[in-house]
């Protein structure tokens, strides 16, 4: 059976429809306010063949018995709205199953989805006995949906048992054998049960549109319920509308589209997503998905770089990258690809052992620098480290005294490394000027024999070392932390505030969310870039 098509708005309005290739599932990302919901009530009232579209306004109440009822009345009341055959049909779809407001009219149609299933059921086991009983021999019992839910379910849930039974449903514990009413599920466990028999009861060749289908779902069983149920039913196309970028990131073989804007009538600015070689599909619709200047930060999310940045960029989308290399290239990448997408984009990284000419190349590719080695120690500044002396009672200007004597005492003892290591990345940094253009294995050795004698190591060794010398000798807490790369300075300090492991890193973070914040921001704030 072929699969459906499907049809959209001609992207910017003029009339018109466009058909979107697919291979059974197609995903819509955007963000909140951009016409989403309103795009798959388009699809509903628009596209050819039967649609079936499940709300994101969905209530999850679940009754104490189904009302059984014939097989064609359920099914009518659940698609339709209307139990009568003479209303079940498009005309009166929007009066009846969406009350005139399709876009948000909160469903409560959990008691019709038991009980078509249970209809379903009746109906296959009466069919089934009547051609037994004519053919007087076994018959082969097909798979009713139910059959197939409790499967499915078996395979994501399978601590769980669930059964249907006389008009109810009832779940039982695998481990202790307990069993409760469907009533009591846990909400995860009530809109997959509904997800799943809504689903598995749309006919044949149907277009799914489902809007959220991420909602109260874990992230370990919501990418396998989804993609059991598209292997379940690979008769129709699932159109899946979301923001839950995760979610967008674990449908493959998908066709992506990002809903751009929305005029609020009948017009919807939509796109493919591109493909944008150095992006892993999953960040792409992230960024894609928010309409607010990216930052790319080093780190991990939920990571204690995430945490200070997005602190202290609270109006931006801050998104870790892990290591600086990875920092550069993403910048890099968006501001190259720029016709493709509306994101602007930024990176920000630590100063480490980066020369001043490193710093203003970066600058110009959108790449700033923090004005400290390492962004820990963005969190020992005079300001900030003030701030929290006076939260916690103690002299501010014996903490900043105490605090400078120990980093320049650990600086004393660090200085040949320190100066090494900030030589080397000169060195470096001045190696990659040589003339890629040579051809052959002579004008290479010669273009790297000209670079190599124009370096004079010492005199950069020299400077570095009365750098380190004069910071150990005399220098300003601030002064120090900007060229100072030892990530164990915050845990050093822990013990002038009598705090243990991490403990001055955690207060810092959790000042930062209460009504001190500002205090502390505006300490932060002097070492990093006003984007």
């Amino acid at each position: 059976m072929a699969l459906p098509i499907l049809r959209l708005p001609a992207s910017g309005g003029g009339g018109g429809v466009t058909e979107i290739p697919h291979n059974g599932s197609v995903v819509i990302v955007g963000a909140n306010g951009s016409g989403k919901s309103r795009l798959g009530t388009w699809i509903e009232r628009n596209t050819g063949g039967f649609v079936h579209r499940i709300s994101a306004q969905r209530g999850l109440d679940v009754p104490e018995y189904t009302q059984l009822k014939s097989l064609e009345q359920s099914t009518n009341d659940l698609l339709w709205g209307n139990e009568n055959p003479q209303y079940a049909n498009a005309q009166y779809k929007w009066g009846h199953r969406w009350g005139n407001r399709p876009e948000t009219f909160l469903q409560q149609d959990y008691g019709k989805v038991l009980s078509a299933l249970f209809a379903a059921n009746a109906e296959r086991d009466r069919k089934h006995s009547e051609e037994t009983r004519i053919k007087q021999q076994y018959i082969p019992v097909p798979d009713s949906p139910i059959d197939k839910l409790v499967r499915l379910w078996r395979e994501i849930l399978p601590h769980r048992i669930v059964a249907f039974e006389d008009g109810k449903i009832v779940v039982r514990n695998q481990s202790n054998g307990a069993s409760y009413h469907g009533k009591e599920m846990s909400d995860g466990e009530r809109v997959a049960l509904y997800l799943m028999g809504q689903v598995l009861l749309a006919p044949a060749g149907s277009i799914l549109v489902i809007d959220e289908p991420e909602i109260h779902l874990h992230s370990s069983i919501m990418q396998s319920m989804w993609d059991k149920l598209e292997e379940e039913k690979d008769d129709c196309l699932f159109v899946f509308i979301t923001h839950d970028l995760n979610f967008a990131s674990t449908r493959v073989s998908t066709t992506n589209i990002w809903v751009r804007d929305f005029d609020g009538a009948n017009t919807w600015t939509w796109e493919f997503v591109s493909e944008v070689e150095e992006f892993p599909e999953s960040l792409l619709l992230e960024l894609l998905g928010n309409r607010r200047t990216v930052v790319f930060v080093e780190g991990e999310k939920g990571g204690k770089d995430h945490s200070i940045y997005q602190a202290i960029y609270r109006n931006y989308n801050v998104v870790p990258r892990n290591g600086c290399d990875r920092v550069i290239e993403s910048t890099k990448a968006l501001r190259i690809n720029k016709t493709f997408h509306h994101v602007d984009a930024l990176g920000l990284i630590d100063r480490d052992y980066r020369t001043e000419e490193e710093i203003a190349a970066l600058t110009d590719s959108g790449v700033h620098c923090v004005e400290v080695a390492e962004v820990e120690n963005i969190l020992l500044n005079e300001h900030t480290l003030r701030t929290v002396a006076a939260n916690q009672k103690l002299n501010p200007d014996e903490v900043l005294f105490r605090a400078t004597v120990m980093v320049r005492g650990k600086l004393s003892q660090d200085i040949e490394r320190q100066a090494s290591l900030r030589t080397m990345r000169a060195v470096e940094h001045l190696l990659r000027k040589i003339d890629s253009r040579q051809v052959g294995g002579a004008a290479i050795k010669v273009a790297l024999d000209a670079v190599v004698a124009s370096i004079n190591v010492q005199e950069i060794y020299g400077r570095n070392i009365a750098l380190y010398h004069q910071l150990a000798d005399g220098g300003s807490l601030d002064e120090i932390l900007r060229y100072y790369n030892n990530k164990g300075l915050v845990q050093d300090v822990c013990s002038i505030f009598e705090l243990g492991r991490n403990g001055y890193e955690k207060l810092v973070l959790r000042m930062l969310n209460s009504d001190e914040r500002e205090a502390v921001l505006a300490g932060l704030r002097q070492y990093v870039p006003q984007l």
